[in-house]
């Protein structure tokens, strides 16, 4: 317990704030907001289960330094990495797996050598970047445990550490899921997992729009009219397999006619899930379908008549893989 209260006591960094137990777990976190940047530097710390000495843990940061960054780290009781290999930045190979799901090794880019407030390398010490990180995330807070197992460069037996998820889904919404909306303007980092041998996306049987909400007065249309923001649900039927969405990313192309000709325009807009700000893609689940909410909005030009705005998703799974679909929704004219 004494490395685990140093542990707390080095990330609370004043007594100023607070670091708080989930009640009947052992799950621990800090909700805290830097009162100059309003960057979000909380933090959540999660014993691992099978150390009675307390000394190893897993922490998920909602910064680096002073900058919004979404990351975590294994802090270990065992040394995961010799001195040549800290010199020389060897990583040791890291497989993770979540509940029941396949497992996934992570990209040596995903793996990254931790330092200390000193600036000293650690060698107990292992992090992962935002990509595998937000993988973590979900599957903890979906009540999924954490097992990671880490292959030493140097050899020697293979080090597994299990962390529960008890208390990670009250502690992820007490810190404000880390602010990812204050995370910069480029959205989440690329998903950078390898998927587990055999690994698979759940089937996609069809997919659809429903209904489209009109954002101002609350109408339901079965389309978009120009000029008008609306929420349109895209619907995915699938085969589920077990593995869960963990990102998606949702590209447009629209349609129009214009001077008596047909064309088509790429927009360089991208909206994500989980979304980077207040706008965005919103996700849900209803049995066997993906349920992917989109603020979509098409200017009324009178020179130019948009028919049709075409979608390309990208959904990825947390067992690594991914997988894409498209789908045009009509367009009406404003008047």
């Amino acid at each position: 317990m004494r490395r685990l209260l140093t542990a707390l006591l080095a990330l609370s960094f004043t007594a100023a704030h607070a670091i708080d137990r989930v009640p009947g777990t052992n799950t621990y976190y800090s909700a805290r907001t830097d009162p100059i940047t309003d960057v979000n530097t909380s933090f959540i710390l999660i014993p691992e289960v099978n150390d009675l000495t307390d000394q190893t843990s897993y922490t998920i940061r909602c910064s680096n330094r002073d900058q919004a960054e979404l990351w975590s780290y294994l802090s270990a009781k065992h040394a995961l990495l010799a001195d040549t290999e800290l010199e020389y930045a060897t990583k040791p190979v890291v497989t993770i797996r979540l509940g029941s799901d396949a497992p996934v090794v992570l990209r040596d880019q995903d793996v990254s050598i931790v330092s200390n407030a000193s600036d000293d390398m650690d060698s107990a010490a292992i992090g992962f970047t935002a990509g595998p990180t937000r993988q973590i995330v979900a599957g903890l807070t979906a009540g999924k445990r954490l097992v990671v197992r880490i292959n030493r460069a140097s050899g020697g037996q293979a080090l597994t550490y299990t962390f529960p998820a008890t208390g990670v889904g009250t502690a992820w919404a007490t810190i404000g899921a880390c602010g990812t909306g204050r995370a910069g303007s480029a959205g989440p980092a690329p998903v950078t997992i390898t998927p587990a041998p055999g690994a698979a996306a759940p089937k996609f049987t069809r997919w659809y729009f429903t209904t489209c909400t009109d954002a101002t007065s609350g109408a339901v249309r079965a389309g978009l009219i120009a000029g008008r923001a609306h929420l349109c649900d895209l619907v995915i039927d699938t085969v589920p397999n077990g593995a869960q969405p963990v990102r998606a990313e949702f590209r447009y192309e629209l349609e129009y006619r214009e001077a008596g000709r047909t064309g088509k325009l790429t927009l360089d807009s991208v909206d994500r899930w989980p979304a980077t700000g207040a706008s965005g893609a919103r996700y849900r689940q209803s049995g066997p379908q993906l349920i992917f909410t989109l603020p979509l909005n098409v200017r009324a030009r009178p020179e130019r008549v948009y028919t049709s705005i075409n979608v390309t998703a990208t959904v990825y799974f947390n067992n690594g893989t991914s997988k894409r679909v498209y789908e045009p929704l009509p367009v009406r004219p404003a008047n």
